[in-house]
């Protein structure tokens, strides 16, 4: 009997282990789950190591906010330790010009007014502005906070404030991870998290629909759900069911699937297959993965893992090779932003024709 595994689940700023009530129940069945207490640490190094602590051997490390700053620095600090990595509703940035002062005025409000006059300032602005006003979320999110003291948030604003840039490790987290961002989060917004995903090599990036920073309270079934299947826990087997009572065959067993002639469908197997070259090309959408993409390409190549095959297809600039192997061409094509092609040449070299025969006789140009 395989041992199961261990979870650590990691709250965020002024956030107890209710917060993770939802994601404990849904996750239990699978892995002993241990929640840390950051209540009386003031490091995010002292909360990783304290978090370490909690079990022995491998690990599984789930953060949200400054939680999921308290996983990468675990990752950091024992990369042998984490297992699988789920970064919630977090950034990797160092401190910002301002906000020092700006979390000054909330350490002296908590201390001159008390948590529940800070609990109503601070909360709103970290959910959905379409449920500021609703109290089924606001209550037990209020009462975690007035369960903490001035002294915890001071403790805990001064481990933010001195976090530390995580950006430049991005590249060096090996294990999967999971990145998971509520879509109208104001705090830590999405494009933040697809810079992350899009850096960190064995990243996947899940949007929360209808929620904002908190969205382990916000959408519970969302965060859960992604959770399980992440984790291999649970699938979706609906389509298997399906296809296992001959009521569905599944994409990519029956060539007539490939009803476009010379088009291969891109269906789930070719997905799966081409999610290192997908993964890499998405990764140029950002400025210093394109700048590190000219300097050196294979060492940009090996950051995702590509095999020699794949290798040798996008360093070939073989695009119909690139296709074969699962590249999705909406992503591959992020490769002409930094090595400018003209597009009739990539649809010549997958269609496998020189380029003047692809004008005439697929555009029908002289």
């Amino acid at each position: 009997m395989s041992k199961r595994p261990t979870i650590v689940l990691l709250p965020g700023l002024l956030c107890d282990a209710s917060i993770w009530e939802a994601q404990r129940t849904a996750l239990e069945p699978y892995a002993d789950i241990r929640i840390a207490d950051f209540s009386e640490l003031a490091s995010i190094e002292a909360m990783a190591r304290s978090a370490l602590a909690l079990a022995d051997g491998t690990l599984i490390a789930i953060g949200h906010s400054m939680g999921a700053r308290v996983a990468m620095e675990m990752a950091r600090l024992a990369p042998e330790r984490i297992e699988k990595l789920a970064l919630i509703d977090t950034g990797v940035d160092a401190r910002r010009e301002g906000e020092e002062a700006k979390r000054q005025v909330m350490i002296d409000l908590a201390f001159a007014e008390g948590m529940e006059a800070l609990a109503d300032r601070w909360l709103p602005p970290m959910l959905h502005e379409g449920r500021v006003e609703d109290q089924t979320l606001l209550a037990p999110l209020k009462a975690m906070v007035m369960r903490a003291t001035p002294e915890q948030h001071d403790r805990q604003i001064q481990a933010l404030l001195n976090r530390p840039n995580v950006r430049p490790h991005l590249p060096n987290i090996a294990c999967p991870t999971l990145v998971m961002v509520g879509r109208q989060d104001r705090w830590s917004p999405l494009a933040q998290h697809e810079e992350m995903a899009s850096v960190i090599p064995n990243a996947e990036l899940v949007v929360i629909e209808d929620s904002g920073h908190m969205s382990l309270l916000e959408q519970p079934e969302q965060v859960s759900e992604a959770l399980l299947r992440f984790l291999g826990f649970k699938n979706d087997n609906t389509s298997a069911d399906r296809a296992a009572t001959g009521e569905l065959k599944p994409m990519g067993e029956d060539p007539s699937s490939d009803r476009i002639p010379d088009t291969p469908l891109f269906d789930r197997k070719r997905s799966l297959r081409g999610y290192r070259i997908n993964k890499m090309a998405m990764g140029l959408g950002t400025p210093a993965n394109r700048e590190a993409f000219r300097e050196n390409e294979s060492a940009y190549l090996d950051r995702f893992g590509l095999t020699p095959e794949e290798k040798e297809a996008v360093m070939s600039r073989n695009w119909r090779e690139m296709v074969r192997l699962g590249g999705n061409l909406f992503f591959i094509l992020k490769i002409s932003a930094v090595d400018p092609v003209r597009i009739t040449e990539i649809g010549a070299h997958q269609a496998g024709m020189e380029h003047a025969d692809f004008l005439r006789d697929r555009l029908g140009k002289k």
